[in-house]
């Protein structure tokens, strides 16, 4: 009896599937005796064919300066997402300066948005994450960008954790750089600079000294708070952050195990003391200590000289035969510079962490967020849109992947490294002539990427929520007198025993002991 049960059961499945295989007449089973075929294949169908997505509005804040075409560009730039994701994505440009108030305000107001550009140490990553502010996105990720996961090594996804979790995208850009500084090319040839000698930023002073005096016109040396050598290029000095470059608590690369309060070091101390000597000679803007952004002068070409964070510099080009212009010519093609690496590539966690796009904890529209996050990532042509703007309008082609832009066009943010994948980007003036044959500048740079030399810390996050208040207190104190001590507009000797007391009284002990805590529990698991 069970034998001719089971016959009679293979007897109904295999009519089914020759049923489903060719026959146009009804399946004879006691189960499905009045299922036609043409029934079946429309509920098939209508399982395997998803749901078209409804519209929806996505709201992106990043920070640039202004543009009068960012409404066209925008337009263009749903031209090509809506057909994709049936999405209409709102560019919310907010000026570099302003930008970090304006986030703080919007995330403390609850306001609804979707996407947002942070980063380590501007708009503050891994302190939004410990106050609630991005959404984890590990399982959006796997869902809608499968392929942006893939095209940007672990070792910039492990940079970018908290606790485990993922809550930005990290931009896979030139995060390998090494340190120098960078000169105008017509300075340096005009007065016979032996630009290629400098080790270290006070040899820069026989430099800034030459264009005091020579060159009324120009500022010697490019400062603002958000190109201020110690917070922007801690290994220049020996060191590396640990969760941002404001807070107390980096270390000496050649120790990598002992948190130190940067500020107490005797590297600090010689440089705000070089910087108040470069200060009272004029080698420096007046307003430095208050300057947030200095776009206008680098358009301008006012800046001599000027920090530079290299990937590539200019004798590095030259030995792979590219004819570089220099990042001078990044922001004004007619202002030409020599680049000079004098402190060699590494990759810290806060370069791989440097800019990330991170979606809002209250988001309305998370999943299609991350969708147009993985088409920024793989799709050439609207990353370029976002980036260099309208091809014929804001800048026009002039090989299958190099662009010169139009300076008088409306739109020139000038930040391939903002957005997406910079794999994607067109190269333009400001890179290497040549450097498009065969993709070989790119290629120069994602080698550099992919071989850099990791840093002892590399994958450390400091997770700030045990010191939250600490760390807003902290970062107060350094708000109120840091860039006055560090562009020299205040005297070191009396104003930085000041401003370590108030370090001190404002937590910064404390906030160390948890960085050295969480950095040897971290270790005791590699």
């Amino acid at each position: 009896m069970v034998k001719m049960k089971k016959a009679l059961g293979m007897t109904a499945a295999l009519s089914i599937v020759l049923a489903g295989c060719g026959s146009n007449e009804p399946v004879q089973t006691a189960l499905q005796e009045t299922v036609k075929p043409a029934e079946t294949a429309a509920a098939v169908a209508a399982q395997s064919t998803p749901e078209p997505l409804k519209p929806v509005e996505l709201t992106y804040y990043f920070p640039n300066s202004p543009q009068k075409d960012l409404q066209t560009v925008e337009d263009a730039l749903n031209k090509l997402v809506k057909p994709k994701i049936n999405a209409t994505v709102h560019l919310k440009l907010i000026d570099w300066g302003a930008y970090e108030e304006k986030m703080k305000v919007v995330m403390a107001s609850g306001e609804p948005y979707d996407l947002v550009w942070t980063a380590a140490g501007f708009n503050n990553y891994f302190q939004n994450v410990a106050n609630g502010a991005y959404a984890p996105l590990d399982d959006l990720i796997t869902k809608y960008a499968p392929d942006t996961k893939k095209g940007i090594p672990d070792m910039f996804w492990n940079a970018v954790k908290v606790k485990g979790k993922t809550y930005g995208v990290p931009v896979f850009q030139q995060s390998t750089a090494g340190y120098g500084y960078l000169i105008q090319k017509a300075v340096a040839d005009k007065y016979k600079m032996d630009w290629k000698s400098v080790k270290k930023l006070s040899d820069l002073t026989p430099f800034l000294e030459t264009v005091k005096k020579n060159e009324p016109n120009l500022i010697p040396w490019e400062y603002s708070q958000n190109s201020d050598a110690f917070f922007t290029a801690p290994p220049m000095f020996g060191m590396e952050s640990l969760g941002d470059t404001k807070t107390p608590g980096d270390l000496y690369l050649k120790d990598g195990a002992k948190v130190i309060n940067q500020y107490e070091t005797p590297e600090f101390k010689e440089y705000i003391t070089m910087m108040r000597d470069w200060f009272t000679k004029g080698y420096l803007r007046k307003d430095a200590a208050t300057l947030k952004e200095t776009g206008a002068d680098r358009k301008a070409g006012k800046n001599a000289l000027q920090l530079g964070q290299i990937d590539i510099d200019s004798q590095g080009f030259e030995q792979a035969g590219l004819a570089a212009t220099g990042r001078m010519s990044n922001f004004n093609p007619d202002t030409q510079s020599y680049d000079l690496q004098f402190v060699k590539p590494l990759l810290t966690t806060d370069k791989a962490a440097a800019t990330m796009t991170a979606i809002a904890a209250n988001s309305p529209n998370k999943e299609r967020a991350m969708m147009f996050l993985n088409l920024l990532n793989t799709d050439k042509d609207i990353y370029n849109t976002l980036v260099w703007g309208v091809d014929g309008k804001h800048y026009k082609k002039v090989a299958d992947n190099r662009i010169e832009t139009n300076k008088d066009g409306g739109y020139q943010i000038f930040a391939p490294w903002e957005f997406g994948n910079m794999k994607l980007t067109y190269i333009f003036e400001g890179d290497p002539k040549g450097g498009e044959v065969n993709n070989k500048f790119t290629n120069m740079w994602v080698d550099l990427n992919m071989k850099a030399t990791p840093s002892n810390a590399l994958g450390f996050v400091f997770d700030f929520t045990p010191v939250k208040s600490e760390k807003a207190n902290v970062d107060a104190a350094v708000d109120e007198l840091y860039y006055a001590l560090a562009s020299g507009s205040i005297d070191p000797e009396k104003y930085l025993p000041q401003f370590l007391d108030k370090l001190k009284k404002a937590g910064a002990d404390k906030i160390i002991a948890e960085k050295q805590k969480q950095l040897d529990a971290w270790k005791a698991t590699k």
